[in-house]
């Protein structure tokens, strides 16, 4: 084989070694997960035990609400996000009827509040304190 050869060979050869390894780069990049993940956990803290049933909003303000929905029997709500960001995450826990205000159709509810910061493919765990203040709303 003449040197001229040889050295097409090698290039052909670093050729299809280099476009190998792209390729397996550029499909593990493809693969990545790149999601945010977000775990709210919902606390009393009269009880310190999980709250079943709170209503957890994750928003910017409160005007762009992003994910939202009810904490399950553990005091878990989980949402998923394709993009980093800051949020705030509130809960409100409605906590029964106070005697005075059942005639006038308020309710009682409980709440708490928290920040997070999502990174790209992580999960983000936090924590709200539903607190021991009772607040009162009027029932539509």
């Amino acid at each position: 084989m003449s040197h001229h050869m040889k050295k097409k060979n090698l290039i052909l050869a670093l050729a299809l070694l280099i476009g190998g390894v792209s390729a397996s780069l550029l499909m593990g990049a493809c693969d990545r997960d790149t999601n945010c993940y977000v775990q709210v956990s919902v606390i009393d803290e009269t009880t310190n035990k999980p709250l079943k049933g709170a209503f957890v909003k994750i928003d910017i303000d409160s005007s762009y609400v992003k994910a939202e929905g009810y904490s399950d029997a553990q005091g878990i709500f989980n949402a998923t996000f394709t993009a980093p960001a800051i949020f705030n995450v509130n809960a409100t826990y409605e906590d029964g009827y106070d005697e005075e205000y059942t005639r006038t159709n308020y309710y009682c509810y409980r709440k708490g509040s928290s920040n997070i910061r999502l990174k790209e493919g992580d999960t983000v765990y936090t924590t709200v304190l539903i607190t021991s203040d009772i607040y009162r709303q009027y029932r539509n």
